[in-house]
């Protein structure tokens, strides 16, 4: 199974746990009668935000794609983290100090996933790279030897 394919499948699970879960307490159904949209949103956008974030390790040489999945992932658990603050009725003075923290964690882990890497690093900046100049006089040279 591909990384990519098992990051969508896992989103989807997530998205239909929640939404069977949700389903069961609107029927009022005894185990899920405490569960509610806040709840459904905390299984979504935290499995969903994990599981990018899991992504955004596993991808190789593509700085881009794992700044724009860190990217997500922090947008997704910052909602996750929303919805529980919400879920679990604690004070709403809460959620900013919780989510400059979530997104403080977040910018360390990007800069730890990344390796510090600009998104426009461009081949000049790899070892052994050869400018135009350089390249045509190779060729030349090769053109000599032959």
């Amino acid at each position: 199974m591909s990384k990519k394919m098992f990051t969508r499948l896992l989103v989807a699970l997530s998205f239909l746990a929640a939404a069977v879960f949700f389903f069961l307490s609107v029927l009022e159904v005894e185990p899920f009668t405490e569960f509610s949209a806040s709840w459904a949103g905390v299984i979504f956008a935290g499995v969903s935000g994990l599981a990018l974030l899991f992504n955004a390790i596993g991808t190789k040489n593509s700085t881009t794609l794992k700044k724009f999945n860190i990217l997500l992932s922090a947008v997704l658990l910052v909602v996750a983290l929303v919805c529980l603050i919400f879920a679990l009725a604690l004070p709403e003075n809460w959620i900013l100090p919780l989510v400059l923290i979530l997104l403080g964690v977040m910018l360390v882990l990007g800069i730890l996933i990344t390796g510090g890497k600009k998104w426009d690093e461009g081949d000049n900046h790899k070892a052994g790279y050869k400018n135009y100049y350089q390249r045509k006089a190779e060729e030349e040279k090769n053109k000599k030897d032959e």
